[in-house]
């Protein structure tokens, strides 16, 4: 792993500074972290004059953080790398991220792709590196130069590689990186399935979304009904290509019993309130793009079983509009 530096003086770079990147920002400033992060344009010179403001919502309370900026990233050397991107953007860095001066680089949101994005970086690399794969819990907005951002905490971040257990030297560099935050650090074996099964819980989500004109507000009950059973045939895909259930017994929310019900109240909360338009259809309604690349990478994975019955997902995919419809009263 190479040396790292000594007492708190934890270097870190984070690629990409938007609400999930933004909000991570600042967990790694409040424990004492020398943090960089990597933006462009209006938004870069906003961070730049005015520091990385943000409005937490749950808890009321605005903060400014100061980290350094740059545009692009140059030859210094970090502890730690998080590459903090949309999911087809990811795609584009990742040159850079094998070129990167760091040990451990660490691709954090939506992804289909972990382990062919692993075997890219790892191949193009001068020097080896752990490469680990994250979600943060944080959603928001990005508004009038500043952040709003929903979590608990410092927020939550699961992470692990694409296949197999973090090394406990790696463990332990991060450990030391968010010693002293309230951010909650989850630990999982297969990253690459649990991205595919969030991908599935979402999916359903973002075409209810796309359907309601993105006010889950006018969902029916039924149309909320149709979204739990549409997740249901997209876990069972998945499961018949052999993908391990991450979490670990993740299926059985699906089924009648105490963890669906918690589910069906979640998505309620998520359908009629204000907390819940930030944690999903602001997503939607800004990453429209993004939302197009999931669906078009999960129905690849659907190819590899062409005749595998999902009616239910079908049916709420079908009430959506067309992509092509959705970027045209979407995309900015």
């Amino acid at each position: 792993m190479g040396q790292i530096a000594e007492e708190r003086d934890m270097r870190i770079l984070i690629y990409g500074a938007g609400v999930i990147g933004g909000q991570l920002c600042h967990a790694l400033c409040a424990c004492g972290n020398e943090v960089t992060v990597i933006a462009r344009g209006a938004w870069a010179e906003t961070l730049q004059t005015e520091g990385l403001r943000i409005r937490h919502y749950i808890q009321r309370k605005d903060t400014v953080d100061h980290p350094r900026v740059l545009l692009a990233p140059g030859s210094e050397r970090y502890d730690i790398v998080f590459a903090v991107m949309q999911y087809r953007q990811m795609e584009k860095i990742l040159p850079d991220l094998a070129r990167i001066n760091s040990p451990i680089i660490v691709l954090t949101g939506n992804n289909l792709s972990a382990s062919e994005m692993e075997i890219q970086i790892l191949e193009n690399s001068a020097k080896p590196k752990t490469v680990l794969f994250g979600f943060g819990s944080t959603a928001g907005t990005r508004e009038h130069g500043k952040l709003t951002t929903v979590h608990t905490g410092d927020g939550r971040l699961t992470l692990g590689k694409a296949h197999g257990e973090v090394p406990d030297t790696v463990k332990s560099v991060l450990q030391r990186t968010f010693s002293g935050s309230k951010l909650s650090v989850v630990y999982c074996d297969n990253m690459d399935a649990w991205l595919k099964y969030h991908a599935a819980f979402i999916l359903p989500v973002v075409y209810l979304c796309y359907k309601t004109g993105c006010d889950l507000k006018r969902s029916t009950r039924a149309e909320r009904n149709l979204l739990l059973h549409a997740v249901r045939d997209a876990y069972q895909l998945l499961m018949a290509l052999g993908y391990p259930v991450r979490p670990v017994g993740d299926e059985k929310s699906l089924e009648p019993g105490p963890l669906n019900t918690m589910i069906r109240l979640i998505i309620y909360l998520m359908s009629k309130t204000k907390l819940g338009a930030l944690c999903t259809t602001e997503h939607c309604r800004h990453a429209p793009g993004e939302m197009e690349d999931l669906d078009e990478s999960f129905l690849a994975l659907r190819a590899e079983k062409p005749d595998f019955s999902m009616p239910e997902f079908d049916r709420l995919r079908r009430m959506m509009p067309s992509w092509s419809q959705v970027r045209e009263i979407y995309s900015q």
